[in-house]
């Protein structure tokens, strides 16, 4: 575990009612289903889990991602087998509502179909759990079978939104803004990841392109004070993991006590806090809530905030919504936390 923390800090954390809205469900697939399936194979915890690792690339990121995930994420039953473990893992954290996303085109290659994977991940959350499910796709894979399946997902009822991950180098092809754009009249919410490995010009031609109101890290933006101020204007809010970009060694992230998370939530930006891909970086999500608290100075009153902008910019019914933000209140008043 990259963080720890004293028991106050740990049960604050822990009692936090909080969101998750940046999580990759392949990413995050439980090691002890992986040691079931080959017991000598993953006798050993990976090496990436500890804490002084750092990946030498994306590139290298996404080797191990296809190594360890495409020999489990099979079915559907595989899908709703990981996320039973997940889900209620942010459940016992204290998420009342949670964002997951599945690599779409894996679809292609199961017997089961996409609604079947989306009803097997939704049946294993823990029923007080608020789920929403995203079909996450790269900016190439709008070609040959992989075409037809993004044109089918936009009907699929069970899935809420669609998200752009992947290689941030690879071109924006034409065919995603016409998608996103027919997303939204499907009723899907769309998200995209940018500003991770590539910088703030990358951020404005995705917010430009894909007309997104929630980006998937963002972090670079810091490196352009106009597309801060952009982002704070037009209320486009970040779904930041700080252990992630630690790990990954994104640009202007050396250290925990360098990451810019800080300069964007003191310049009114709208973040939140999250694991990304718990399974590849060894986290948990309250380890991101503890390394805020412990090398950037966020204060108990900031982090309870920072767990406010989640059920802000959750998909929910505002009485949902505001019921949520009631029960926040109502924690911070108990543990006398005042703005």
């Amino acid at each position: 575990m990259p963080y720890s923390a004293d028991s106050s800090l740990e049960t604050f954390v822990r009692e936090l009612p909080k969101t998750e809205t940046h999580l990759h469900m392949e990413g995050a697939c439980p090691f002890e289903l992986l040691q079931k399936l080959n017991p000598v194979k993953y006798a050993k915890p990976p090496l990436f889990w500890d804490d002084g690792f750092r990946y030498e690339s994306f590139d290298q990121f996404m080797e191990l991602y296809g190594e360890y995930c495409s020999v489990f994420f099979t079915s559907a039953n595989r899908y709703g087998e990981a996320a039973g473990i997940v889900l209620g893992n942010c459940w016992e954290q204290g998420c009342r509502y949670v964002e997951t996303s599945f690599h779409l085109p894996v679809i292609n290659f199961m017997e089961d179909d996409g609604p079947t994977v989306l009803e097997a991940i939704r049946d294993a959350a823990p029923p007080e759990l608020e789920l929403r499910i995203f079909a996450g796709m790269c900016h190439n894979d709008y070609a040959d079978e992989g075409k037809d399946l993004i044109e089918e997902c936009l009907t699929w009822e069970g899935l809420d939104g669609i998200d752009l991950h992947g290689p941030e180098y690879i071109p924006l092809e034409l065919w995603t803004a016409d998608v996103w754009a027919r997303a939204r009249q499907a009723g899907k919410f769309t998200k995209a990841h940018a500003g991770e490995f590539m910088g703030p010009d990358f951020m404005e031609l995705v917010l430009d392109e894909l007309k997104v109101t929630r980006i998937e890290h963002g972090v670079r933006s810091v490196e352009n004070p106009e597309t801060v101020q952009r982002l704070v204007n037009d209320k486009v809010a970040l779904d930041i993991c700080p252990i992630s970009n630690l790990k990954l060694v994104v640009q202007g992230v050396a250290s925990m006590s360098a990451h810019p998370i800080r300069q964007l939530f003191d310049a009114g930006v709208t973040v939140t806090i999250n694991s990304d891909d718990p399974f590849f970086f060894g986290n948990r999500l309250s380890e991101e809530y503890y390394a805020l608290h412990q090398d950037l100075g966020f204060t108990l009153v900031e982090l309870a905030q920072i767990a406010g902008n989640g059920f802000d910019v959750a998909l929910l019914e505002e009485n949902k919504r505001e019921s949520f933000q009631n029960e926040l209140a109502d924690f911070c008043n108990e543990e006398g936390l005042t703005a």
